[in-house]
Order: C-alpha cells, then structure tokens, then sequence
C-alpha cells in the first residue's frame, strides 16, 4: 500500500499546485521540491517488494513520511482558505498570522525533503551490505517452500474421495468431459480460494465412470510459483511410474538414460507427448494462476482426436477463459446442511454425539459462509478438544478469529495468496472492501465513485474514472475476491459482498499498513492514526467514548443502528476531522446538513443517507474538490433545495438525492460549465433549472431528469434543448401533481397535468438518438393509445399507470430494440378498474425482462411468437391476476418467474404446473423489505 500512498500524495499535491495556485502563494516553490523528491523516493518502491526486514522497514518510512508531506500541505491549504474569506478588516489583522503561517509550513517542508534523503542513503548502503551477505534471498526462498509443503498439507487434509456435497457440481463436470466430439477439449472450475476446486476435481479424477472411460489419467499441480520444467517432470512421475529418477546415483554429472531432471523443457514434453499420444487422456491442471502458464504447458497435451480431455482449476476467471474450450464451471458455496454434514464428519467421525452440541456446532458452521476450507480447519480445531457445551461455547461468536490463529494458516496459505498475487492497482481496492460490516450488502454504484475519489483510479487516460473502477471491481469479482449479491435487470452488478474471511484479511493488511481501522463497542478505547476510519457503533457513544486524535483523518465512515447527526454532532466532525476527504454517514442518520458545511475544504465525497434533508445550504458552493454528493436513494416526490450557482462545483461528477431538486436563488452571472457532471437527479421544472439547461450548463452529462410541476407547452420546448446533449443515454421525466404533491389523482391525464398530449410528449422525445433508457413517473394515461419510443431505447420503465389499452401494448410490442420492460401501477388506489394486457403475436421480438407491479390486471393475453427471447418475468403485487397464459411455458429462453403475493387462485396455478427444469418459478409470500407489520398497513392503504 505504500506505493499507491505516494502515488495518491504526488497527484493530490499536482493537483493542489494546479486548482489552488492562489492558496499556495509563498510556498509554490517548496510544494514543487518536495513533489520532485517523493518523485525520486518512489523509484524505491517500484523494487522493493518484501514485507520482511530492512527492506519493509524503508516502506513503512516512506510511507509515513508522504501521509506526513499531505498533512502539512492540507493543513496549510485550510488554514489558508479560512483566512481568504475574512473580511478586509480581518485579513488586515491576522497579516501577521499568515507570515508565520508561511515561515512555520516552510520549515515542514524543508524537514521532510531532508528525512527523505536520509531513507534514500539508508536505503543504498543497506542493498550494498547485502549484496555481500545475500542471505536474504536464500531465507525468502525456504519461507516459500515451506508455505508450499503446508500447502500441500493442508490440501491432503481436506481431500477425500467421501466428498460431502458438490453432487450437482460432480455431475456437470463429468457430462462435460465424458460427453462432445472427439477434438481435444479443456473444461474448467473457478471459484474462490478455499471453496473445494481441488476437492471436486478429486471427486471427479477417482469416479468410476470416468476411470472406465479415460485410458490414462494425471494430475499435475501448477501453483502461483509455476516452473514449467518441474511441471512436466511432475507428469511423466504419473504417466511412466516405472521411469526411475537417477540423478542420485548419477556421478560427475554424466548424462544417463533415464535421467528426465537432466532433459531440457521440449525434451521433457516430447516424453509427455509420446506417452498420451494414442491414449484417451485425462489431465488435471490444478491451481493455474496465469495465462502464459497455460501458454508453455499446453503443447505438450496432443490433440490426437480420441475425445480427450483436460479439467484445469483456478482462481481466476480470465485464466479459465483463456484456457478452457468452454464457459468455466462457477463453484458455490455449500449450503447449511453440507456445511453441517462435512463439520460432523470431521469432527466426530462417525460416531454418535450428543444432541445438545448440534444447536452449537451448527451455528459455528454458519460462521464459515459455506466455505469448505474454513470448515474443515474448524472441523479439526474441535475435533482435538473436549466434545462439550463448555468448550464448544468459547468458540461460537469468535470462529473467524480461531481460523486465523491455527497453526494450519488459513489466512497466510491460502487466502493471502489471491491478495499477494493482485496487480498493485487492485490492492487498495479490495483491501477497502474491510471497512464494510460483516454480511453488508455492498451497493457498487458508491463504492465506485468512493474508489474515484480515494486516488484508488489512476492513469486512466482519455476513460472515465468511474468506468475504469468498474473494471476494476470486475477484475476482483473474476478472481473470486468479491461475491456478486445481486444484478441489475441489464445484468450489471448492483450489489455486491466480500466473504468475512476475506474481510478479516482486508482488516488486518490495512492495519499493518495504516491504511483503515474498523472501530466496534470491543475496541473503542484503543488508540489508533488510520487514514481511514470505520465506525460501526452508535455516533454519540463513540464521540463520548473516544479520546483519540483524529486529525490524520482522511475518510470516515459511519455504519452504526440510526442515529442522529444533529447540531452536537456536527460540531464535533467539524472540529475532528477538518481534512477529511470522504464522509459517509449511513446508512440511515437522521438530521440536516448544517450551514458550515463548506468547512470541510478537501471533501471529495459526502454521502448522507437522510430522509431528512431537504435543504442543501450555499457553503456546500465552498467545497471546490467535490466529486459525488450522495444523499440517499431516490423514493419520494418531496423536493431538496439546493443552490443555483451549483456550476461552482467544478469537478462534480454525481449529484444524487432522495427527491427532485429545486433550484433557488438568482441565475444572474458568470454561469460555467460543468464539463465533469455527469448523473443528476431529476431538476424540478422551474426557471432556474429551466436557465442552467438552456445555457448548456450540462454539456456531457449521461444521466439527467425532469420533475414537471408546470406550464403549458413547457416541457416540449425544453426537450427541444436536450436533445443537443449528444452523450444522454438514460433520462427520467417526473410528471407531477401540482396540487396533491407526491400522489396523482386518477381524474387527471397527462394532459391536464402538463399541457403536452401523449404522442406529443413522445414525438418530442423520439429525437433523442442516444437515449437507451427512459423513465416516466406518473404516467396515468400514457398507454391508452399507440407510443413510438425513441429509437435506440432498450430499457424502459412506466409507473404509475392508470390502465392500458390494446393499443398502448401494441405500441410498446412494435418497438424492435426494447430488451427490458417495467410497468408499475399506483401502490395505494385499490378503486381503479381491471383491465386485460394484450401482447399481439410477434410484438416484443427482443423483450429479455418483464416486470410488472401493482397492475391491475385481470387477464393476460400472449400471442403466438410474441416476445420469442423472453428470459425474466417479475410480477408483484399483482393480486387480481389469477393465472399465466400457457404459451409462456413454451417461450425457450425463459429462465426465472418471479411471482410476490400472488392471489389464492395463482398459487394453486403455480403449485400444478409441469413445466421445463429449465425454468427457475419463485413464488414469494413478502418481498425481503416488508414484513407483516408492513403489510397491514399497506394493505389498509390499498383498501382506500
């Protein structure tokens, strides 16, 4: 983590020099120096790679050194702004102030460029007494191969041809190998570090089937350390068991028959190409790590056309694909009763044992998430203990901690191997994924934007950071790092989860580097210097609880139960963390911003997740770093004011908010671009907003809305003026009730509310030639007759829908490039009247995902052909539907049927219906999100 600190520093210090010149008047010269000498001290890095002895000692010096360099030049840039916006009379005063202001950073600087030197000359004369002892090398060497030996331990360990679980896993497998033509073909199994590969691959090499159909069978075991020469030596010990070692015995070096350590690569794999040539083969190529591995390997397995096969192991997503014929095979994780099952085996080893330890060890097993490895360390922990209530009890609630103490090293063997192996521009991205609680659904969108502004994302050229991050989060998800948890309807990921083991690796790499401290009721009192500060226990016992100093503070995070932020705790942050960079404060805090929020010069990223909020004060104008201003997820129609001068924050990227955003005050003045913004959530339709998009404010955003409140023929003029936003790809239209605020009147059509007829509100938007997604809340009456969409739209969403006819459908089903479709009702008009939806034969030629809620259908008609490539159908709360048209279960590409609350009629439908075991059919009682205290209420708002 060392490197990417000074990386981090040297580009937040260029970045300084370049915005703030004003600010740093007096020691421009001193910033440029030590910007020139951490530029020097970095080439240090780029060759020292050990976390042991001299060398790990010189990372953590310059380390400290450049979080040094980035306080006093934070600190001075703070002070300096605060003393900028004094009055005259004011600045007169504290003249003084400032010449010593200057004096004091001067000499901080000068400080620090000599302890630089010092670590550069320690740093040489040590690698020159080394070069004479060379004794390091040979102590790194024998650490790795005794990491290798227990390694390998630990894998015989947790092999065993009675394998528990990976039944389905096994089948799949052994189809693949057994079945296809004749051509030579490599299957693989991915997964995370410790969840089985190895021990499935095991179960499939010593099935009967695959021994009576395989003529010759080997297994070879690459690792992350491949040495292709050992590899091949390896193979021939399986294929030619008779072939004799004789290097031993052989005398002044001389060349013997037999000697195959004495034979060169190509050698080694013509003796391997000899042996499987007429054979039907299987190879095992367990733990691949890289492609090029593969790449020097993989000519030594003929291709003999006799259907042989070769099933490779990883970690790595990229290395399966890259290697295999076919799509990698994803292993799970076992579910609670494998879990169990391999625990109780393990740990009892089939005798009886007593009923009042199954409660204990169960919830034990829970704590290990389904990962095999994990359960059998456990499993072997307690095996060697007392079997009672007494000692089993110390362990619940601290499994995670016992794995990583026992002497088999989880942690260190097996899991630190994905983490030492990660390309240093994804360390500090999974390492951030520890300041998470344990279980947290991970929302990606954030997390990105937290990487973004972090200095996580460097040298992205001419791409967006934000999609240079997601690519980076994908690399972790390819490597088995990061689980996803759940996807968008497109497929992206939306949230997504690290496993605790892995977490509890993040925490304790990034303590050893101060890059995060995760603070919990157990270690409140513990003096800690993070950069970075996780708090998961309530706000107001860990501000009266905690005497540390948090004055090297950089982001804070807050993940406690509810809590308030009010005046108190305000001040407090204000106070404490004066340079912080990034606040979150979810995910559910109650209060408002307060008037000095401008305070916090150097944020980059505010996320307050507040239902509370609806007013943003003009200091949030002060903060000119901002990138992402988060303020919770959009689920309510109550508007948030905010400034109009918003064009001051120059490097905005995102502005999210729970509601509309009313713009206030005068739009009079210099009104800049904001070349950086690109997602805004939807503008209220008034006289500001309506001037920022007629000036071109926004020239390349992506994501933008309208909340409509007014005006007759308003709107179709303004979406004459979006339409030269070339690079728009989703926009969102809120049509509103000016009288009735967050609910519409079922009296009212579109066109009262906004004076702009259906076709016309369409007509207008089918202009917009880079639009893929469109969204219209409100939309009451919009689907009564015929809709042309714009023409590149893919994703479509309509809610509040008051009914639709034949017509509207057919509108919708003619529109030949919409891939996913949502159509919601109103939630709380239970009067409205039925009505039939009406899919006409062939409409709907490349519909992927079908969603419908709170609809009040009756009956729902499919013609032949119609939506042929059909692959999710989600119905909720669709209570007068009473079945599903037959021709649905006839539609090839269908894979999931999600059905929420259906009626008593559909569910004893569903309960009778054959259909194809291709098809997931999910029925559920109450979305995950309600319970039944919940659903009372909202059943006595539907009744009216």
């Amino acid at each position: 983590m060392a490197d990417s600190v000074v990386t981090f520093v040297l580009d937040h210090l260029a970045q300084l020099a370049a915005r703030e010149a004003n600010l740093l008047y007096g020691v421009e010269d001193r910033v440029q120096s030590l910007q020139y000498e951490l530029e020097l001290i970095k080439e240090l890095l780029d060759t020292t790679k050990r976390k042991k002895g001299m060398e790990y000692t010189v990372l953590k010096q310059i380390r400290d050194v450049a979080h040094l360099a980035e306080d006093v030049i934070d600190t001075f840039v703070a002070k300096v702004s605060i003393y900028k916006k004094r009055t005259i009379m004011g600045r007169m005063l504290r003249g003084f102030g400032q010449a010593r202001l200057l004096h004091h950073v001067a000499d901080k600087i000068d400080k620090l460029k000599t302890t630089l030197n010092e670590i550069r000359d320690n740093k040489d004369r040590h690698d020159a007494f080394k070069e004479i002892t060379n004794q390091s090398a040979v102590k790194e060497e024998e650490e790795k191969e005794r990491a290798q030996s227990q390694l390998k331990k630990l894998r015989r360990n947790v092999e065993e041809e009675d394998v528990v679980g990976f039944d389905q896993d096994s089948k799949d497998i052994i189809k693949r190998l057994l079945e296809g033509d004749s051509n030579r073909k490599a299957v693989s199994i991915i997964g995370m570090g410790g969840l089985g590969k190895t021990t499935l691959a095991r179960k499939v090499y010593n099935n009967s089937q695959v021994k009576q159909h395989f003529m010759c069978r080997a297994w070879v075991y690459v690792s992350n350390e491949c040495r292709v020469k050992e590899l091949l030596v390896s193979l021939l010990k399986h294929l030619m068991p008779n072939f004799k070692q004789q290097s031993k015995g052989n005398k002044k070096g001389k060349k013997r028959d037999g000697d195959i350590n004495s034979l060169s690569e190509e050698e080694l794999k013509e003796q391997v190409r000899s042996c499987l040539e007429r054979k039907r083969y299987l190879v095992i190529v367990d733990d691949l790590w890289k492609r090029q591995d593969w790449d020097e390997v993989q000519d030594a397995f003929p291709d003999n056309n006799g259907g042989s096969r070769i099933l490779i192991t990883s970690r790595l997503k990229e290395v399966a694909l890259h290697a295999g014929d076919d799509v990698p095979h994803y292993l799970q994780f076992l579910n609670n009763e494998e879990s169990w099952e391999l625990f109780r085996r393990k740990v009892f080893r089939g005798e009886d044992y007593p009923s009042d330890l199954e409660p204990l060890g169960k919830q034990m097993v829970q704590s290990c998430r389904g990962l095999p490895l994990s359960i059998i360390v456990l499993a072997g922990l307690l095996a060697n203990k007392e079997k009672s209530r007494r000692e089993w009890s110390k362990v619940v609630g601290h499994v995670n901690w016992y794995l990583t103490q026992d002497e088999t090293q989880v942690k260190d063997i097996v899991l630190k191997l994905s983490y030492d192996n990660l390309p240093r521009r994804l360390k500090p991205c999974f390492l951030y994924l520890g300041l998470f609680p344990e279980d947290f659904e991970i929302p990606v969108t954030p997390l990105l934007q937290k990487w973004v502004a972090e200095g996580f994302i460097q040298d992205t050229g001419n791409r967006d950071p934000d999609d240079v991050a997601e690519d980076y989060l994908y690399e972790l998800i390819d490597r088995s790092l990061v689980q996803i948890a759940r996807l968008e309807s497109n497929a992206d990921v939306k949230i997504c989860q690290v496993h605790d083991l892995l977490r509890d690796l993040c925490i304790s790499e990034s303590k050893e580097d101060k890059a995060f401290e995760v603070c919990t009721d157990n270690n409140i009192l513990v003096p800690t210097k993070p950069r970075r500060l996780s708090i998961h226990s309530k706000m107001d016992h860990y501000i009266s609880s905690s005497n540390n100093d948090h004055s090297c503070i950089r982001s804070l995070f807050f993940f406690g139960p509810d809590y308030d932020v009010h005046k108190r705790e305000w001040k407090w942050l204000l106070k404490d963390f004066k340079l912080v960079r990034v606040l979150e404060l979810a995910p559910k805090s109650r209060g408002k911003i307060p008037s000095n929020i401008g305070n916090f010069m150097h944020l980059k990223y505010l996320r307050i997740d507040s239902q509370y909020i609806t007013f943003v004060p003009d200091s949030i104008l002060h903060l000119w770093s901002l990138q992402t201003i988060d303020l919770g997820p959009w689920s309510r129609n109550v508007s948030i004011s905010f400034p109009v001068q918003v064009w001051k924050l120059k490097h905005l990227r995102h502005l999210s908010t729970r509601g509309p955003i009313k713009l206030r005050g005068s739009c009079l003045g210099s009104c800049e671009k904001m070349c950086n913004l690109q997602t805004i959530s939807p503008l209220v339709l008034n006289k500001q907003a309506t001037s920022l998009i007629e000036k071109g404010t926004f020239p390349n955003i992506k994501r933008i809305g309208l909340s409509v409140v007014f005006g007759k023929g308003q709107l179709s003029k303004l979406l004459q003026s979006l339409q030269l936003l070339r690079y728009l790809n989703e926009f969102v239209i809120v049509l509103r009730d000016k009288v009735y605020g967050n609910f519409v009147t079922v009296h009212e059509g579109v066109e009262r509310k906004n004076g702009c007829k259906p076709q016309e509100l369409f007509q207008s938007l089918g202009q917009f030639n880079c639009l893929t997604v469109l969204e219209i809340n409100n939309v009451i009456d919009l689907l009564t007759c015929a809709l042309t969409l714009p023409s590149n739209v893919t994703e479509l969403k309509l809610a509040g829908i008051r009914c639709i006819s034949d017509e509207g459908m057919k509108g919708l089903g003619n529109h030949a490039r919409l891939k996913i479709l949502r159509l919601f009702g109103f939630m709380i008009f239970s009067t409205l009247n039925s009505y039939d939806l009406t899919c006409v034969g062939g409409s709907f030629p490349q519909l992927e995902v079908f969603q419908m809620e709170f609809l009040k259908i009756e009956k729902w008609n499919l013609g032949k052909g119609a939506m042929p490539k059909l692959q999710s159908l989600v119905i909720n709360f669709c209570g007068r539907l009473d079945d599903l048209p037959n021709e649905l279960w006839s539609l090839s590409d269908l894979k999931k049927v999600h059905v929420t609350k259906p009626s008593r009629q559909m569910i004893g439908v569903l309960q009778n219906l054959e259909i194809n075991n291709a098809v997931q059919l999910v029925t559920e009682d109450l979305p995950p999100w309600m319970d039944e205290t919940d659903w009372e209420v909202f059943e006595y708002l539907m009744e009216g």
